[in-house]
């Protein structure tokens, strides 16, 4: 019998109670505004901005943003995070060799964040994989591992740089690892039944396989059983939001009224 799999799974949190619901666009009217009263010159409503603008596929919106957030400082912490910004938007355009020469360049700021720091290595070996440079991708996704063992991103990644480099086995035990680093994130799972689908001698090869990936699929479910529906808590933020503007409207229709019949009772 296989030992048994230990997993996680992570999501983000929801909000916290008395959060605001906001569409996209309200969010960048919003930020807009606070921008134009302090002259343009705030970075935090830039980068802000610059995160509503990308995920609304407005990207050159996005690309002016995080420039104009990386013209307010020399800090090379935040020069390293905005080039990895314009490094995913380059990715979202699909020009993977541009967004790995961004990467470089947030390579050589050293930020010292952890979070950023791992995903300038993570991103950078993931656009390399993209562009077919698996062998240049595999240190810097083993450096983002050791960086953060507990994000699957690296795991993944790397695991997809040795399957096209032929080293199968390792692979599968990457997209493993990935799972049990955070079952939330299925991807791995299906990378790792695809590989097995396609090469099913593996599951001779290496030792209890299939009993391993019964045991992904049941940790990927149980953590799909578990994951908030933001759509749904949204919609009854907004809901909440909407009575609660429709309850202030009537109650200052009804002081307004009181108020005239005050006034109206005091010409007499």
């Amino acid at each position: 019998m296989p030992e048994e799999l230990q997993f996680r799974f992570k999501f983000e949190e929801l909000p916290p109670p008395g959060a605001h619901a906001v569409t996209v666009e309200e969010g960048i009217q919003d930020l807009l505004k606070k921008l134009d009263a302090c002259g343009g010159k705030c970075p935090d409503s830039l980068w802000s901005l610059a995160g509503l603008y990308q995920g609304s596929g407005e990207l050159d919106k996005a690309s002016e943003c995080i420039q104009r957030f990386m013209e307010l400082t020399d800090d090379p912490e935040k020069l390293g995070v905005g080039h990895l910004g314009l490094g995913c938007l380059e990715e979202k355009r699909g020009d993977y060799a541009a967004a790995a020469q961004r990467y470089r360049t947030a390579l050589s700021m050293e930020p010292c964040s952890t979070g950023t720091w791992y995903f300038i290595h993570n991103n950078l070996g993931y656009s390399l994989n993209q562009i077919k440079e698996y062998s240049s991708a595999i240190p810097y996704l083993r450096t983002a591992v050791e960086i953060d063992p507990g994000r699957p991103n690296a795991y993944k990644n790397l695991g997809l740089a040795y399957e096209a480099l032929g080293n199968l086995e390792q692979a599968a035990e990457l997209f493993i690892t990935a799972t049990q680093v955070n079952a939330a994130d299925s991807r791995s799972l299906k990378h790792l039944k695809s590989l097995v689908g396609a090469n099913p001698a593996l599951e001779v090869d290496i030792p209890n396989l299939r009993e391993r990936i019964e045991a992904c699929e049941k940790a990927v479910e149980v953590a799909r059983q578990h994951k908030p529906d933001f759509d749904k808590y949204w919609d009854r933020l907004r809901a909440d939001q909407l009575r609660a503007d429709q309850l202030r409207a009537e109650q200052k229709r009804k002081w307004w009224q009181f108020w005239r019949r005050r006034k109206d009772a005091t010409k007499d």
